[in-house]
C-alpha cells in the first residue's frame, strides 16, 4: 500500500476515533434537550463546548500522542521537517492539522501529489521511516547539482543585469553625443566655458562632463507663435550647472536670467 493511502485511511481513523466520543456526548446531550419542556442554557453550553473540544482534540492529535496520532501509529507513519530533515516541531505539528476543515480538498491534493495544505504550510513530510530515508538519499543526491544550478542561476542574473546596464549606458552617451552637434549645445557650450563659475574651478575644458538635455516648446495663446528652450547640464568635478537657451528669431541664445550659477 502506497503512503498516500495509508495517510488517507489513517485520517479516516483519527477523525472517527478522535472525534467519536465527543459525538456520542454531543448526541447524548441533544437527546436530553429535545426531551426538556424548556431549552436548558447549561445543556446548549455543553453542547457547544462538546463541539470546540472536539475539534481542538483533532487538531492536537499529532501534539498529544506523542507527535504522532493513532492513524499514524497504525500504519507506521511518521512526521517530519523537509527543512532540518529530522522530526517535525510540536509547532509544525499543530500547524499542519489546523486545514482540518479543508479535508476534502486535502484528500484529493494527497492523491495526487502527495501532500496536503498543511503539508505545504509547515514545511512537514509524513511517510514511513524508510520513505524517509530514501527521501533523505535523494535530497543529500541532488545537493551539489542544486547548488551548481544556484551558481549558474546568480550568474547569468548578475551578467544579465550588467548587460542591461552597460545598453543603458550606451544608448545615453549616444544619444548625448548626437546631440552635441546641435546649435544650441555649442552656443550653451561656449558660454559656459566662458563663464566666472567655470574659469573659478581651475580646471582644463576635458573635465566637462555633458550629462542633460531637456526641451521644451512653448505656444502662444495670443499670436500662435511657439517658442523654444532647452536645459542643458555640465558636470566638472561633481558639481553640476544648467545653461538654459530659448530660441529666438531662429537663433539660440542663452537665456541670462535663467542661468544661474550657484
Amino acid at each position: 500500500m502506497s503512503v498516500k493511502f495509508k495517510r488517507l485511511i489513517a485520517f479516516v481513523i483519527d477523525w472517527n476515533i478522535t472525534l467519536f466520543p465527543f459525538v456520542v456526548i454531543f448526541s447524548f446531550l441533544t437527546t436530553f434537550l429535545r426531551k426538556e419542556s424548556a431549552v436548558n442554557p447549561l445543556v446548549l453550553l455543553l453542547c457547544f463546548f462538546a463541539i470546540i473540544l472536539a475539534f481542538v482534540a483533532f487538531v492536537l492529535r499529532d501534539v498529544i500522542f506523542k507527535g504522532r496520532s493513532l492513524g499514524k501509529r497504525i500504519f507506521g507513519l511518521y512526521i517530519y521537517d523537509k527543512n532540518s530533515l529530522g522530526q517535525a516541531s510540536a509547532k509544525q505539528r499543530f500547524l499542519r492539522n489546523v486545514f482540518f476543515f479543508l479535508y476534502f480538498i486535502d484528500g484529493i491534493l494527497l492523491l495526487v501529489t502527495g501532500q496536503t495544505i498543511g503539508d505545504r504550510v509547515a514545511g512537514t513530510l509524513v511517510t514511513s521511516k524508510q520513505g524517509f530515508e530514501t527521501y533523505t538519499n535523494a535530497i543529500q543526491d541532488s545537493a551539489p547539482a542544486a547548488k551548481q544550478k544556484k551558481v549558474k542561476k546568480v550568474v547569468l542574473v548578475t551578467a544579465t543585469i550588467i548587460a542591461c546596464l552597460a545598453i543603458f549606458v550606451g544608448l545615453i552617451q549616444i544619444v548625448l553625443n548626437a546631440q552635441k552637434d546641435t546649435e544650441e549645445y555649442k552656443v550653451a557650450y561656449s558660454y559656459f566655458v566662458e563663464s566666472q563659475a567655470f574659469k573659478k574651478l581651475n580646471v582644463d575644458e576635458s573635465k566637462i562632463r555633458f550629462n542633460q538635455y531637456s526641451s521644451q516648446t512653448y505656444t502662444s495663446n495670443d499670436n500662435n507663435s511657439v517658442s523654444q528652450t532647452v536645459k542643458i547640464g555640465f558636470i566638472v568635478n561633481s558639481k553640476s550647472f544648467e545653461v538654459v537657451c530659448h530660441k529666438e528669431n531662429d537663433m539660440w541664445q542663452v537665456c541670462n536670467e535663467c542661468t544661474l550659477f550657484d
